[in-house]
């Protein structure tokens, strides 16, 4: 009975480890490009510690264009059913999985302005200014938050809940201040550069389901990828991740209308 038990245990073993060693990983890129004319960053009005605040102008965020039309804070993640699991991460992920992501209060202005977190991470929310802030956000599935951070000051909160979509920081002290946080259980999730470029490494080989979403629309549900015309009311998309391989989806042309 012994030698069965030692047997089977010993077979289920080699069967794991040919499992996880026959999964492959893939790369996925894109960039984001915006057709058709948007408009210029407003300037926003700043009315309290203009000695601090005032320095230079604070442009409204929610809309950055490129010169060359590249689309700044899109995000991308990679979506399951409700009630299944992600699937495995690469070990590469693990040594960030406990990270503290900084968000900075910079002249009154929140950098960067949408910042990925994972649930097992911690926000280090850093008060930059000889001024106090306070930090509000308002999330779904963790409780929200309000907490005054001195000048020169930090606050360390986690988000140990994943949210649905990202949730807004604000700043009640000085209203013009605005960012959001991307909280999410997987690791595969991305927010767009300044280029529109995005990079996502060692994904799990297969296909699989990624949210599209920005800051000035929401979900994206239409788009240009690879060429070809794409249309999800939630901006959901199938994409397919080969072993050792980059999924380039090119340029991801996206109509100006379609950012409000």
């Amino acid at each position: 009975m012994k030698m069965w038990l030692l047997t089977s245990a010993l077979l289920l073993t080699l069967l794991f480890s040919n499992l996880a060693s026959a999964e492959g990983w893939g790369t996925i890129k894109g960039k984001f490009i915006v057709a058709g004319a948007t408009p210029a960053p407003a300037v926003l009005s700043v009315e309290k510690d203009k000695a601090v605040c005032g320095l230079k102008p604070i442009h409204e965020e929610s809309l950055i264009v490129g010169p060359k039309g590249g689309l700044k804070n899109a995000c991308v993640w990679l979506t399951v059913a409700r009630g299944k699991l992600y699937p495995t991460a690469h070990p590469m992920y693990a040594a960030t999985a406990n990270d503290e992501i900084d968000v900075d209060n910079i002249a009154c202005v929140y950098d960067p302005h949408v910042t990925f977190i994972r649930t097992t991470q911690k926000a280090k929310f850093k008060n930059m200014d000889p001024i106090p802030h306070n930090v509000k956000v308002d999330g779904f599935a963790n409780p929200p938050m309000n907490t005054l951070i001195p000048a020169k000051g930090q606050f360390v909160q986690d988000f140990p809940e994943e949210e649905r979509t990202p949730i807004p920081a604000s700043c009640s002290i000085h209203p013009w201040m605005s960012a959001y946080l991307l909280i999410r259980e997987s690791p595969y999730a991305v927010v767009s550069q300044a280029d529109g470029s995005f990079e996502l490494a060692n994904v799990p080989e297969g296909k699989w389901t990624f949210q599209f979403w920005h800051t000035a629309g929401g979900y994206m549900s239409e788009m240009q990828m690879q060429g070809k015309p794409q249309k999800d009311r939630r901006g959901q998309y199938e994409i397919e991740v080969v072993d050792g391989q980059v999924t380039d989806l090119g340029e991801i042309v996206v109509a100006a209308k379609s950012l409000k």
